[in-house]
């Protein structure tokens, strides 16, 4: 498995060459420095022509000398925090699978190539606290950079950084340690920079604009659009994350990926008003298509673990035939054609079109005057509105005949919940605690009628399986199984008409 990464938390600061060093020994919670170390480190840095990876905050490296030589990626993790991702040398003109799966989703299928060479002079401290614990690293750089993007330049400078040696993913201690080094070093003589990395000052005016879009932060009072677009922006920086997962294999990353595809499409369905037809329906039409293409594989996964659980439930008298042996080999056979589509969708330009546009319309969002119209009020009337489909979905499904269309309308009915937890999941920061136990509700509707849209899925391939060629043996315990699925669906129907009515009745205070 590709290794997870640890996450880094640092303070850079400038320095002029003939800057004196600090006194880190009177540091302020540091018990000891540890003896200076030194390196000379090359760092030769990846990217796309048009800085793809830089422009989202991404680094890509292979660096020799010191410690730690090998391929680095680092990826932004949250306020102050990077995650970073390291992998063997290796060759020195080929980026390894394991990262390069990581970034194919910000590249969109471009070649990323060499786009500088840093070369830096390196020494190092290690700062320990009063109980004998390494906290920090403190390192002094001398850097000499040389572009290779448009007109070749070279340029020297020396910077210092502190860096916390063990952080926690997220952590208040991690985040008043390195204020306070930070003020210390700060009040010493040190100016913490404004680089945002050694790659963009090599780069210079080279370096593009950020893709991360700045917002204001929801109110109740401002426009409506704004905690529907912070949502959004999470999902898909979730969605994301989950595309590298999908491409390294990673347990229940298809089912994740699709979950956010899905959580986007809701959102963008239920709070369509805010923004222009045209450009919602076009997103729309592209994540219900890629959605679609993973829920071959992930139904087929859950499909899978439910018959083969039942199976080994039975009683062996009952499992007549090899019914294990033929449904795993039937199972796995369709979860590789599923997994190939998956596959060749993710590495399509029509996916990397979609993500494209994705950005671009979180970039610069086509409102609607409702749009910009108050949120609270605004928003409330849209979630609202989302409960009351749900209401007249329950009505239809609960007057529907017993059979293949009442499990139909009961999908319909899981739907619309799964739309009402979206929309009450988007506005949580302006409508608080009352979106969050709408979310709930709606939530539990969804689980449930899972459970029973699962046990449909299920019955159907039974039925399937039941009837091929050649299973004359297997029919009877098919046939047991699908009996055994007719009594959980209806269970989970029961269970949906006595816990259900909260999440119908539940609506926003405008």
């Amino acid at each position: 498995m590709a290794p997870l990464g640890t996450v880094e938390v640092e303070q850079k600061f400038d320095a002029d060459a003939s800057t004196q060093l600090p006194a880190l020994e009177q540091l302020e919670g540091i018990g000891k420095v540890g003896e200076p170390a030194s390196h000379s480190l090359e760092a030769i840095y990846f990217d796309t022509r048009h800085l793809a990876l830089g422009a989202r905050g991404i680094t890509l490296r292979r660096r020799t000398g010191g410690p730690d030589a090998g391929w680095h990626l680092k990826l932004p993790h949250s306020a102050g925090r990077r995650t970073e991702i390291q992998a063997p040398l290796g060759s020195a003109d080929t980026v390894p699978v394991e990262l390069m799966d990581r970034v194919i989703a910000y590249t969109r299928g471009h070649a990323v190539a060499a786009v500088a060479t840093l070369n830096t002079e390196r020494t190092s401290y290690s700062l320990y606290g009063n109980d004998g614990r390494r906290v920090a690293d403190f390192v002094d750089d001398h850097v000499r950079a040389r572009s290779m993007l448009g007109e070749p330049r070279e340029l020297t400078w020396r910077e210092w950084e502190v860096e916390l040696a063990a952080p926690d993913e997220a952590d208040d201690a991690d985040d008043a340690m390195l204020s306070s080094l930070t003020k210390q070093l700060s009040d010493a003589g040190a100016k913490p920079s404004e680089r945002t990395s050694k790659l963009a000052t090599a780069l210079g005016d080279a370096w593009p604009a950020s893709k991360r879009t700045e917002r204001e932060e929801p109110s109740g009072d401002g426009p409506a659009a704004v905690p529907v677009l912070h949502y959004v922006d999470e999902q898909v920086a979730e969605m994301l994350l989950q595309d590298s997962h999908v491409r390294l294999a990673r347990d229940d990353s298809v089912h994740q990926m699709r979950s956010q595809i899905r959580r986007i499409r809701a959102v963008l369905h239920g709070y369509r008003a805010l923004f222009e037809p045209d450009a919602v329906k076009d997103l729309e039409r592209e994540l219900k298509s890629l959605a679609k293409t993973l829920g071959r594989y992930r139904d087929v996964e859950v499909l899978h673990e439910r018959l083969k659980v039942s199976l080994d439930e039975l009683p062996g008298k009952l499992v007549l035939g090899q019914l294990g042996d033929e449904l795993e080999e039937r199972m796995t056979l369709r979860a590789t054609n599923a997994m190939a589509a998956v596959r060749n969708r993710l590495n399509s330009p029509r996916y990397f079109t979609l993500l494209d546009n994705l950005e671009t319309f979180l970039e610069d969002p086509p409102l609607t005057s409702k749009g910009s119209a108050e949120a609270k009020k605004s928003t409330a009337k849209l979630v609202n509105k989302a409960g009351k489909r749900l209401c007249k979905r329950h009505d239809a499904a609960v007057g529907a005949a017993v059979g293949p269309e009442r499990d139909k309308a009961f999908h319909e009915v899981r739907k619309a919940a799964k739309k009402l937890r979206f929309a009450a999941a988007a506005v949580e920061a302006i409508h608080g605690k009352r979106a969050v136990k709408l979310g709930d509700a709606a939530h539990r509707i969804q689980s449930i009628l899972g459970d029973h849209q699962d046990s449909v899925m299920a019955r159907a391939e039974l039925l399937k399986l039941g009837s091929a060629p050649g299973i004359s043996n297997g029919a009877f315990t098919y046939g047991v199984l699908h009996a055994m699925e007719r009594t959980a669906a209806d269970a989970t129907l029961e269970k949906y008409l006595r816990k259900g009515n909260k999440a119908r009745k539940l609506r926003l205070k405008k």
